[in-house]
């Protein structure tokens, strides 16, 4: 979990007798997870606990211009972030806090407006030196549907079906005809389904989210629609049926002159690795104890899902 670390005036741990014998000798979260304040701007607060044995936690108060506004995210910025222990510039709150406690403490400890008056605080080192890098990424590797469209990444085809400079894998039209892949999967009473048990209307094998003429009467789906109502599941686009144009091979009117398009808009997570370089913490009961570590691995922090807005590139194939 650490590399080269270093405790003066110490060996193998340290005690302290202000409140009767204290002996800190696990300062080890491998198993604690590391979790975030749930609060919306810069400043962010990012903690793990550990009560088994020894009540401990370790937490991290951090602002950064680079930090996102929203709650639950850390940063969607892929570039490396650097924050100084203590801030070098003086207006940074940045620091990092190791504490033992004389009761276990609960999940919402650091949360509050008003730090709780119980659990009692025994032991309390502060950082004094060292320097914060987070690298943050998105975590493709926690959805198993990037796109959300109910056709599982698994399952997707390879490459980017309608040419829009999206990938099949994150597009929620992957044919490009201005109905959502969710919309074309779903499956109704008397659907032609294919060999998949997709649903597949005009019975060509094709499914109908990679159709871009599901209903097979030679009009594009994308075109089945009056220039007041431009997408193809708009009410507008119904016949007397109360069956959408576009799966009806008998309604054949189109517009031609289609300028609306599908918001592309996914669900992702980021993924912060959080590690501390040089880094030095000194107990603040006036000793002159220290713990030093050249590489501290604070840990991984996930983001709670946010939207990220896809921008085709291309006006696609259809």
């Amino acid at each position: 979990m650490r590399n080269n670390i270093f405790i003066l005036l110490l060996l193998l741990g340290f005690t302290s007798c202000n409140d009767g014998d204290i002996i800190i000798n696990n300062f080890d979260f491998e198993d604690a997870n590391l979790k975030s304040c749930n609060k919306t701007g810069k400043s962010k607060v990012l903690y793990k606990i550990n009560n088994d044995n020894i009540f401990e936690t370790i937490s991290l108060r951090v602002s950064n211009s680079n930090f996102s506004d929203l709650a639950g995210v850390l940063s969607s910025n892929a570039r490396e972030i650097r924050v100084s222990l203590p801030s070098s510039n003086g207006s940074n709150d940045a620091k990092l806090i190791y504490r033992t406690y004389d009761g276990e403490v609960q999940n919402d400890y650091f949360c509050g407006d008003i730090p709780p008056s119980s659990p009692k605080v025994r032991e309390e080192f502060l950082s004094v030196g060292g320097t914060i890098v987070i690298v943050t990424a998105e975590d493709l590797g926690s959805n198993t549907d990037q796109d959300g469209d109910r056709v599982l990444d698994i399952n997707e085809k390879d490459g980017d079906t309608d040419g829009d400079g999206i990938p099949d894998l994150q597009d929620v039209d992957d044919d490009g005809d201005n109905v959502l892949t969710s919309t074309e999967i779903a499956n109704a009473a008397n659907d032609n389904t294919n060999e998949d048990g997709l649903r597949d209307t005009d019975g060509d094998g094709k499914p109908n989210y990679l159709d871009t003429d599901d209903d097979g009467d030679g009009v594009p789906t994308k075109f089945e629609v009056t220039m007041d109502a431009q997408f193809p599941t708009d009410p507008a686009n119904r016949n007397e049926a109360n069956v959408a144009f576009y799966l009806d091979r008998f309604s054949t009117n189109s517009f031609m002159d289609v300028t609306a398009i599908l918001d592309n808009i996914i669900k992702v997570r980021y993924r912060s690795i959080i590690t501390i370089e040089d880094l030095q913490l000194q107990n603040q009961d006036g000793s002159a104890e220290e713990i030093s570590f050249e590489t501290y691995s604070f840990g991984e922090f996930i983001s709670i899902p946010v939207d990220k807005p896809l921008t085709p590139i291309t006006a696609g194939s259809n």
